[in-house]
């Protein structure tokens, strides 16, 4: 096996397990509660730890053996999931257990993700990395998001702590895959010359700062996932009956699993569509369709139309992905990366416990519905930052950071 197909097998399993979880807990709050503040605390407390270890998640990856750290973040969340079983086993499960359990296990999952985007330009050469990344997000959408979410509504049907126990299972075999890999990954950061901790801490935001394109990327994904978030959070209220579209708990596992079904035809086309038009032109086409698709629901209760609108969301989003991360994975040296990445993360998914957060709001202030034509606008900001984001710049930033690194 590949040092790559290892990768792939390790964020599979992490994909699995994490779409797993995302479907799982708001199905476990609901049983719990009906309140949207309540459950959007959940949400929020899932996505919080991109603000409170995302940066130092990054100097992790960039001080540590990157597989290893990996290795052991998955196992810590594949213990922690465990707890929770026993816990909605025996019956005591309460919002605050699923708050500080899904705060927890999120903690282990920023780590093992910002690790892994670092070590992906360790794994394969710069001109492989867009192909790479194109298969990573592939997995992500088949197992993580296609599979995972109908998973999820079938196995909560069997038992309340089943999906937990599978999602446990999946970090067990991630963190199976990298401690059996013979294999070492550390940044090329010289212990002797390290500067102190506060300083390298915000090395990678300053580096992300003076990169003008990558932090318009970031700044972008930031207000996408608050939109988005924001639906995310009260589309349980809004689908599953007696909400406006009536669906069932199953058919809620495959009304998230349309975003993969876009992701999948989306992400393989993102290095031939980037080849064809343009990184930038190709981005300006992807930008308008998320607040369109956000908009839907609202205007179309139907669930096959918010399938609809979600899969194209979905096929946008691995395309937009794919081009933003590699670029990324070229411009920052290995040195750096983990911490940029972490920078980078905490900023636009940092954004995701903020429209967690409004979407409660909105929902318990003016109902679920208003939701998404507020979130649509939001989305709409966005191509405010089209204008930095051309071709021809993306280009001269790769070739500045080539002869930078030589």
């Amino acid at each position: 096996m590949t040092g790559l197909h290892r990768l792939l097998v390790n964020q599979a399993g992490t994909f699995l397990g994490d779409a797993l979880l995302i479907a799982a807990f708001p199905l476990l709050a609901v049983h719990v509660t009906r309140s949207p503040a309540l459950i959007s605390a959940v949400g929020a407390s899932a996505t919080l730890p991109w603000v409170v270890v995302g940066l130092p998640s990054g100097l992790a990856a960039d001080r540590w053996e990157r597989r290893r750290l990996m290795a052991s973040a998955s196992l810590l969340g594949c213990l922690l999931l465990l707890a929770l079983a026993a816990i909605v086993g025996a019956g005591h499960d309460s919002v605050v257990a699923l708050a500080a359990i899904a705060f927890s296990v999120g903690c282990t999952q920023v780590l093992v993700g910002n690790v892994g985007s670092a070590l992906m330009p360790q794994v394969v050469h710069s001109g492989a990395l867009t192909s790479a990344n194109a298969k990573l997000f592939v997995a992500q959408q088949i197992v993580g998001q296609l599979a995972g979410p109908p998973l999820a509504g079938l196995l909560i049907g069997v038992a309340l702590s089943a999906p937990v126990i599978a999602a446990a299972a999946c970090y067990g075999l991630a963190a199976a895959v990298l401690l059996t890999w013979q294999a070492s990954f550390r940044a090329s950061t010289n212990a002797r010359d390290r500067a102190p901790i506060h300083h390298e801490l915000t090395a990678g935001f300053a580096k992300l700062v003076r990169q003008r394109q990558l932090l318009t990327f970031a700044v972008t994904t930031a207000v996408l996932n608050l939109a988005i978030q924001a639906v995310m959070v009260v589309l349980v209220l809004y689908a599953v009956a007696p909400g406006p579209l009536g669906i069932t708990r199953a058919e809620y596992g495959l009304l998230l699993a349309a975003f993969a079904v876009g992701g999948v035809a989306g992400a393989p086309l993102a290095p031939r569509l980037a080849r064809a038009v343009g990184r930038g032109r190709l981005l300006t086409i992807c930008i308008p369709v998320f607040p369109a698709g956000l908009a839907v629901p609202a205007l179309w209760p139907s669930a096959l139309a918010t399938g609809v609108a979600f899969a194209a969301i979905g096929a946008v989003s691995c395309l937009y992905n794919v081009t933003t991360v590699a670029f990324r994975q070229r411009v920052i040296p290995a040195s750096h990366l983990g911490r940029v990445t972490a920078s980078y993360r905490l900023l636009s998914f940092g954004a995701l416990p903020l429209g967690a957060a409004l979407g409660g709001l909105i929902a318990s202030q003016l109902g679920v519905r208003a939701v998404f034509p507020i979130a649509a606008a939001i989305a709409m900001l966005t191509a405010l930052g089209l204008p930095f984001v051309r071709e021809r710049s993306l280009r001269a930033a790769e070739t500045q950071a080539g002869q930078a690194t030589a």
